[in-house]
């Protein structure tokens, strides 16, 4: 019975051993995705031509992606990645994870044209686009939740695509790409039934080019990093990083009843639009500096880029702590949007309309920002308009001067503004 004894405790201490020793290769591939932690890695190719590089990487990371199982982590390592197409992968519901900041970098690849064929439209309800991306996360309708994280990596766009058409009625062309793109194709055709889908962005840079050779407004990124489609989820960008876009961030139709779109601790610089929104009811943007921007710092809308108006949530929205240096139309915009509360920001620039414009709203509060690096508006002699805005509380703002028709609404409670600091 001792020898017995003996023998099974050596079984086991060899089973044991050899248990702890096994890789990660060894799991057959239906029960490895159920692991916790379950990571497919990626090492970037070590090619020397710059073409047969973006091959192999580009084959790397799209087969990574596309075997992911839902819940699953596609880990980028350390290195350089080259793309010369885009990857586009269907009903991802995962992560895909660098190395950190600076560290995993996907560039396109060095004079190659990035080719863009296989991209899905962007077939909105009042107009379809062509689709141009170099990492695009695209959508089936489905009735489960899904969430798409893309973190701790670099991107830079520096080439530019084939000539295509940014809208097919307009047939304007360009020759930019969204760098990161999230989207439910079935978009704002099927507004009675939302997907629940989520997009995360964290710990990310996106670095575009500025140059005339790019057809729309000069930059090789018409976003950086966005989500489309009728949603119920959350959008959310943290310590992000965007350099030359035409949109830096772009979060569009989060419209569903607990849909909600948070920004936070980003710096966006040299952008047309820093955060360009609609379709939405309820927004936080907090702590960001968006800084060079040549248009508007921030735009929400509930209604459509064509002036479409639909019923939906009223929602809440925070606006503070933000320092926007603007140019153009606006440092704040923001239309069919109530319950906004814009506290503690400080804007810097000029535009068509001031620093914050706000049209038809309802229960907003305007308090404690600071104007002084505001030019009044020549044309309507303002930091501050608004046109039917109601029920609201605009007060100690410093430079605070209020125009539009809004000014004499009855049931706003106008308080004095503050002096600037010498």
């Amino acid at each position: 019975m001792k020898v017995l004894i003996k023998f099974l405790f050596v079984v086991a201490c060899i089973a044991l051993i050899a248990g702890c020793e096994k890789p990660d290769e060894f799991y057959p591939e239906e029960d490895f995705a159920e692991l916790k932690g379950a990571k497919i890695k990626v090492q970037p190719s070590n090619e020397t031509n710059v073409l047969d590089k973006a091959h192999e990487d580009w084959a790397r990371i799209n087969e990574a992606l596309q075997n992911a199982k839902p819940g699953q982590t596609v880990q980028l390592a350390a290195g350089t990645f080259y793309l010369h197409k885009s990857i586009v992968c269907w009903n991802f519901n995962g992560t895909l994870k660098g190395a950190g900041e600076g560290k995993t970098i996907i560039r396109t690849a060095p004079g190659e044209i990035f080719n863009i064929e296989d991209c899905p439209p962007i077939n909105w309800s009042f107009g379809l686009s062509n689709g141009a991306f170099m990492l695009c996360f695209a959508h089936d309708y489905f009735e489960d939740e899904r969430t798409v994280s893309v973190s701790d990596l670099s991107i830079i766009v520096d080439e530019p695509t084939p000539v295509f058409l940014k809208n097919i009625t307009s047939g304007r062309e360009m020759n930019s790409i969204h760098a990161i793109m999230v989207m439910y194709t079935g978009f704002d055709n099927d507004r009675e039934n939302p997907v629940d889908l989520n997009v995360s962005y964290k710990n990310l840079s996106v670095k575009g080019e500025y140059d005339e050779k790019y057809l729309y407004e000069d930059y090789s990124l018409f976003s950086a990093l966005s989500g489309y489609g009728y949603s119920n989820g959350t959008f959310e960008v943290k310590n992000v990083s965007v350099e030359n876009a035409s949109g830096c961030i772009k979060p569009h139709a989060f419209m569903g009843d607990d849909a909600r779109i948070i920004i936070k601790n980003n710096q966006l610089i040299s952008c047309v639009r820093g955060v360009y929104s609609f379709f939405g009811h309820s927004w936080v943007i907090q702590n960001n500096e968006i800084k060079d921007n040549k248009k508007n710092g921030i735009v929400m809308l509930k209604r459509g880029p064509s002036r479409q108006i639909w019923d939906g949530p009223e929602g809440n929205s925070f606006i503070a702590n933000n320092v926007v240096y603007f140019t153009g139309q606006l440092a704040l915009g923001v239309q069919y949007v109530s319950n906004v509360q814009v506290r503690n920001n400080v804007f810097v620039g000029s535009g068509l309309f001031g620093a914050i414009g706000c049209l038809n709203g309802d229960n907003w509060i305007i308090k404690d920002n600071d104007l002084c690096g505001v030019a009044p508006t020549p044309k309507f002699n303002c930091t501050i308009y608004f046109n039917n805005l109601t029920n609201s509380e605009i007060k100690n703002n410093a430079n605070q001067i209020i125009g539009g028709p809004g000014a004499l609404e009855p049931t706003n409670i106008i308080g004095e503004g503050r002096e600037c600091d010498e």
